[in-house]
């Protein structure tokens, strides 16, 4: 079974995320371009993840298809390392950019009416997916210490039933069966033992299938009012895979546990005429749920059968607004906005997964031809302002170890944006 539906993913996610914090930027062009304040709305295949009580408005049957291609700059400014013996670590000062390649963010959905008020739907999609790299070289980026490539990729394909108990209550559930991808790269930084200093640790690990459900609810108060309410549960997982000091072929087997976290999202939609909607949703991660990660090693490894990172993250909310005006029988525009707060403090912010706070702004436009429609977005997401970070930050710190074993102190600012453009095809018949 598990072997099952990890080829069913290979073959309904052909890309990959490459880019881009671990956090979904948007399913569905329409969702998207909505700020993905969709789940009091919710009335193409994608309600499968933003509310699956949605897939009952659906007459008939809609398939859908598209991407989003997302093109990221990230930026680290005077970034000055002193390591736990003193010494400025060279180059001191500096500043670059990464070299992350952009990313291709597949989606897939089917939604149909099955009989009396029972609907389905199924989507394949990426809820989660991150890929960084910074320049490899030390001599040209002494981040590299730290991290100089980090991935982290969840596909996932969603079957899902919806009933619609009443003329204005319906609900929906589906299960998420997924596989997971982890990895990452830095190099050691041991000046006083040469054999070691310079070095890449590389490591891989694959959760070939893990499970989450999504359960949401819908109300429509009146005719031009509704509401929403989407519970997307915790994914527990189980990594495994190997670390290895590449230039030197040593390698150990290793196990490790990243979960992805709850989340929580509730809205409401207001049509206060035939051609405009308005929406406002609300969206809880549960991101304390990272406290740590442990990678456990089946023999010693540098010394160590385990190596601990610590995370203690932040629960988060996010507030989204969406907007759509129908110009025609065959022109609708809309917009989006909502503020992003980073869940990773101060004190535990590194190279492997930089994040900010941001601001994403949307906007997209739907073409409807009958039977075809199309579904455009463009999205601009920056970095609120400028992240300083001045010694606080106990990962950064723990990569530049004296010869007596104490930490070093690393400051720096960071900022970046994203561009992303998407389209998406929907046939009903």
């Amino acid at each position: 079974m598990k072997k099952f539906f990890s080829f069913f993913l290979l073959l309904s996610i052909p890309f990959v995320a490459k880019a881009g914090n671990v956090d979904t930027f948007g399913i569905g062009s329409k969702a998207t371009s909505l700020g993905g304040a969709f789940s009091a709305y919710a009335d193409d295949p994608f309600a499968v993840y933003y509310n699956p009580a949605g897939l009952t408005q659906i007459n008939g049957s809609l398939i859908s298809v598209g991407a989003e291609y997302l093109s990221p700059t990230l930026k680290v400014y005077n970034f000055k390392a002193v390591d736990g013996d003193g010494l400025k670590v060279q180059p001191y000062d500096v500043s670059f950019t990464d070299t992350s390649n952009n990313l291709i963010v597949p989606h897939f959905g089917l939604a149909t009416y099955l009989f009396d008020n029972v609907y389905f739907g199924i989507a394949a999609y990426v809820p989660y997916g991150l890929h960084i790299k910074w320049e490899s070289d030390p001599s040209k980026n002494p981040a590299a210490y730290n991290g100089f490539e980090s991935y982290y990729l969840r596909g996932v394909v969603t079957p899902t039933l919806a009933i619609k108990l009443s003329k204005k209550l319906s609900v929906g559930f589906g299960i998420s069966l997924g596989r997971s991808d982890a990895g990452t790269q830095r190099r050691i930084y041991s000046p006083s033992i040469p054999t070691l200093h310079n070095k890449t640790i590389k490591g891989e690990f694959s959760d070939d299938f893990n499970y989450s459900f999504n359960f949401g609810l819908m109300y429509k108060l009146c005719d031009n009012l509704s509401l929403g309410f989407t519970y997307r549960s915790r994914t527990s997982t189980d990594f495994k895979g190997t670390v290895e000091i590449v230039e030197l072929s040593q390698k150990v087997k290793a196990e490790t546990s990243i979960d992805h976290p709850a989340q929580i999202q509730a809205g409401i939609r207001y049509q206060p005429t035939k051609k405009l909607n308005l929406m406002a949703d609300v969206v809880w991660t549960d991101w304390s749920s990272i406290q740590d990660y442990t990678v456990k090693f089946d023999k010693p490894f540098l010394g160590k059968k385990e190596e601990k990172f610590p995370r203690n993250w932040k629960d988060t909310k996010q507030i989204r607004f969406g907007i759509e005006y129908k110009w025609n029988e065959i022109v609708t525009l809309r917009g989006g906005y909502y503020y992003d707060p980073s869940p990773i403090p101060d004190e535990t912010f590194d190279m492997l997964w930089p994040d900010a706070d941001k601001r994403t702004y949307s906007f997209g436009v739907g073409l409807n031809f009958g039977k075809l429609s199309i579904d455009s977005v463009l999205q601009y997401i920056t970095a609120n302002h400028k992240r300083k970070i001045d010694g606080e930050s106990v990962e950064l710190n723990s990569s530049y170890e004296g010869v007596t074993g104490n930490p070093g102190t690393v400051a720096l600012s960071a900022d970046g944006h994203l561009w992303g453009y998407g389209v998406t095809v929907n046939y009903r018949f």
